[in-house]
């Protein structure tokens, strides 16, 4: 109870500076914040792929006052439901099928989720490494070589096993695949705010890893996030859109932590001049295109 009630302390204390952004109590109120760290986080694993399946480097030469004032691929039914990872450090997953899906969405017309679980299952000769880890480059890679089942087909198993837990998953992918072997690759993002807004605008939700250790962004409720945070990336997450017009400046950011975080799943976070961006979003930003 001490820890709750420090918590709830912090977020009555931070409410009350009129901040951009409102506190509440998220599902991980029952954590001190090293908790938080320990049990939801990771650090990334080192091994990101560059170079596969003729993956490229793409920038933006043009300004930024050229690309669309504001993009919301939410309101415009690319995207699917906020899902849970649970304690499974399966973030990377999310957030490759949460693009995958907006890719197929625009080239189909329907909107499918797409299985976690065959990434977590069957990508570890892609360099991840299931709940404890992944990139969601590699998984890209994964899916542009084998393809990717739905959800349904390939349901998400994993939501209780901890990141620590000992690797003994088994691939289980029986290429009833909805996006087919070979129709995919991918392309990386340049670590700028221009490329990364452009790649939203013109091609779609883009997968981008962040640090999400703050306290801040534990108990994180609504509004723009802007406080400090520091740029260790530690989570993968989807870049959905954003909005330049706003009192505030943001990204708009799907999370995978369930509906009752954040503002039902979702979070914005500021976009500032810095060059890493807030909580280092710029820096290993990803998206997958039709072959």
């Amino acid at each position: 109870m001490k820890i709750f009630a420090d918590n709830l302390r912090y977020i009555e204390e931070e409410n009350a500076k009129g901040l951009p952004y409102k506190l509440k109590v998220t599902p991980f109120a029952h954590l001190t914040n090293a908790e938080f760290r320990m049990t939801r986080l990771g650090t990334m694993p080192k091994s990101r792929s560059f170079t596969g399946n003729g993956a490229n480097t793409v920038s933006y030469e043009g300004s930024i006052e050229e690309l669309p004032a504001a993009v919301n691929y939410v309101a415009k039914g690319w995207v699917t439901g906020v899902k849970d990872q649970g304690i499974c450090g399966s973030c990377w997953a999310f957030s490759t099928t949460g693009a995958l899906e907006a890719l197929h969405k625009n080239l189909t017309g329907e909107l499918v989720p797409l299985s976690e679980e065959q990434l977590l299952d069957c990508s570890l000769s892609y360099r991840n490494q299931g709940c404890q880890g992944g990139w969601m480059s590699n998984a890209f890679e994964y899916v542009a070589d084998h393809g990717i089942d739905s959800e349904k087909d390939y349901p998400y198993k994993s939501k209780f096993i901890p990141f620590f837990f000992p690797i003994h998953l088994r691939c289980q992918h029986n290429h009833t695949a909805v996006i087919a072997p070979h129709s995919t690759r991918y392309v990386n993002v340049t670590s700028s705010k221009p490329a990364l807004l452009a790649a939203i605008a013109l091609s779609g939700p883009v997968s981008v890893a962040i640090d999400a250790g703050s306290r801040a962004f534990q108990h994180y409720g609504g509004g723009v996030l802007n406080s400090p945070c520091n740029t260790t990336l530690n989570h993968g997450v989807l870049a959905v859109g954003y909005d330049l017009e706003a009192p505030e400046p943001y990204y708009l950011v799907k999370n995978s932590w369930g509906a009752t975080w954040g503002d039902e799943g979702y979070i914005k976070m500021a976009i500032d001049d810095s060059p890493k961006g807030i909580c280092g979003i710029l820096l290993a930003a990803s998206y997958p295109i039709a072959a």
